[in-house]
């Protein structure tokens, strides 16, 4: 979690409270267990972002680990691959001149 994330929190959560003063003072009404649950409904919208954006980075890192692993296994599968093919492409050519051996005797 970032500096930016905290500071953006604090804002948000801040924000609420006033705003939720401000509108209840136009009426004389002021209740401050209405402003302590918005400022609490605030905090926890809040915080279901940040907890949303730090799975997300956690999924990612794990997409990058994964990509690696791929990478490396599908480098060491191409070297398997290219010499069997080139083991078969011997024997091929082999047992091809080994026929035009035969067919020019």
């Amino acid at each position: 979690m970032d500096a930016r994330d905290v500071v953006l929190s604090v804002i948000s959560v801040f924000s609420a409270a006033a705003l939720v003063y401000r509108w209840l003072s136009l009426y004389d009404r002021v209740d401050a267990t209405v402003i302590f649950f918005a400022t609490l409904l605030i905090a926890s919208l809040t915080l279901l972002l940040i907890s949303i954006e730090l799975r997300m980075q956690k999924i990612m890192d794990e997409f990058k680990s994964i990509k690696r692993t791929i990478a490396v296994n599908s480098d060491d599968l191409e070297g398997r691959i290219e010499r069997l093919f080139i083991e078969k492409v011997r024997d091929l050519e082999d047992k091809l001149e080994s026929l035009e051996r035969r067919m020019y005797r």
